[in-house]
């Protein structure tokens, strides 16, 4: 009966103790980087311009309206306690509108907002809602978006509009409704805002050699 011997120990891993590993790491960044740094790219960088975006306070709006009537309303809103209610009477041409300083350095500009009319007009666009921008003097310079009595829901909904090529400029926005002579309509608008991003930013990170 033979026996087999051997001189084979079981094979150990080595760990490299925690100071010593964590230098290497930084060590390997540094060459990949070249020249001891290397980029990370950060989110963009993104403003809010609009200041009660649910108008629960009305600052920063102004309104003009043909009636005795007031714009900011509680009573039908999407979110928080107050909504803007335009026109709801006849003959009606109501603004409400908010000056914006678009940042140069923010380029992409976005609007957004959720809108529900109701109306008693049975078809066409009678009645209307324009989102429009303005100069500070109330000179249109783009309408946006036109709502008309047809697209009357009993459910909010959303709209996102681009604002980008006026970035780097103040100007008005500004929702504009106005009604006929007949058949009622009410325009209601709720958590208006306007965000400006600026593009991703590149940082330069240096990382400390260690030695030992």
């Amino acid at each position: 009966m033979f026996r087999l011997h051997s001189n084979r120990r079981p094979h150990r891993v080595r760990l490299l103790p925690r100071t010593r590993a964590v230098s290497l790491l930084v060590l390997a960044l540094l060459v990949l980087a070249g020249l001891g740094a290397y980029s990370v790219a950060q989110p963009a960088n993104c403003a809010t311009l609009v200041d009660d975006t649910a108008f629960d306070s009305g600052s920063g709006w102004q309104s003009v309206t043909s009636g005795s009537y007031v714009v900011a309303s509680d009573f039908l809103t999407y979110r928080g306690a107050g909504a803007a209610h335009l026109a709801g009477v006849d003959n009606a041409t109501d603004q409400l509108f908010t000056t914006l300083t678009l940042p140069v350095d923010k380029p992409e500009v976005t609007l957004t907002f959720w809108w529900q009319i109701h109306s008693e007009e049975e078809s066409g666009e009678f009645d209307s809602l324009t989102v429009l921008v303005t100069d500070l003097a109330g000179n249109a310079l783009r309408s946006l978006l036109t709502l008309g009595s047809d697209s009357a829901s009993q459910q909010w909904q959303q709209s996102v509009l681009d604002l980008s090529e006026f970035a780097g400029q103040s100007v008005q926005l500004k929702f504009l409704a106005q009604t006929d002579s007949s058949l009622v309509t009410d325009f209601f608008v709720d958590d208006v805002t306007v965000t400006a991003c600026g593009g991703a930013a590149e940082h330069r990170v240096f990382l400390p050699v260690t030695q030992r």
